[in-house]
């Protein structure tokens, strides 16, 4: 993923990056889905430092990245860190808006938290879901506005895009979903991540760090849509 697509970018660029950025977004759909399973967790998180993604400190985000380190070394210093980690999980993202961060767009409408779920942020993805054929797993049970449909449809845009004949446009649908789906509520989110006081700093530091990501995606997207690009 290129910070500077004004500088000679064309269509490898897109390509390329399209195809990190769908890894992205489906990394951080699959942290928030569900609890980290222990091949997960070893395979990203082993020896306390954050392993898949160190480009991301490329974008700007070297601070969030270092947070989420600092954080990993943490978890990882106790003895079952998988289990603690599951622990957060669950007061986060399972109980209720008081004591975690619920992870569904309608809880964040109106700008402010605990609103009713299955509110219009959640018929607005069931529609676009609806309008291009997909769906949500049938094992996954949650509302459309999860956090990891989102996520997951960005993935999926991302892998699309890579193959199109005219990017600009594929940049522009894409500015448009992380506005309408993403941008408006995440900030809210990684608030009340870190107001909801964990155990460990590992979620409100991935919090920072996705939210810190689709803001540096939105104007990377932007900047493509708004023909920043080489002729192609």
């Amino acid at each position: 993923m290129s910070a500077d697509p004004q500088a000679d970018f064309g269509r490898d660029d897109w390509t390329l990056a399209s195809a990190q950025r769908s890894r992205l977004y489906g990394w951080f759909s699959r942290l928030y889905a569900l609890e980290l399973s222990d091949e997960l967790f070893r395979a990203h998180f082993a020896e306390g430092r954050f392993a898949p993604f160190a480009g991301l400190a490329e974008l700007g985000l070297a601070a969030e990245v270092r947070g989420l380190d600092t954080a990993i070394a943490a978890l990882c210093a106790e003895p079952l860190p998988r289990l603690e980690l599951a622990a957060d999980f669950a007061q986060l993202f399972l109980l209720d808006a008081k004591a975690g961060a619920l992870p569904y767009a309608s809880a964040y409408e109106g700008g402010e938290a605990a609103s009713p779920l299955y509110g219009a942020a959640e018929a607005r993805m069931r529609e676009f879901l609806a309008a291009r054929a997909l769906a949500i797993d049938p094992g996954f049970r949650e509302p459309a506005d999860h956090l990891a449909v989102p996520l997951a449809l960005m993935a999926d845009l991302a892998e699309r895009a890579a193959r199109a004949d005219d990017f600009a446009a594929a940049a522009r649908e894409q500015a448009s979903f992380l506005r309408v789906a993403l941008v408006d509520w995440l900030p809210r989110f990684a608030e009340r991540c870190r107001q909801a006081a964990p155990r460990f700093d590992f979620y409100p530091a991935l919090a920072d760090l996705l939210l810190g990501f689709v803001r540096a995606d939105l104007a990377f997207v932007d900047d493509v849509a708004g023909g920043a690009v080489a002729a192609q």
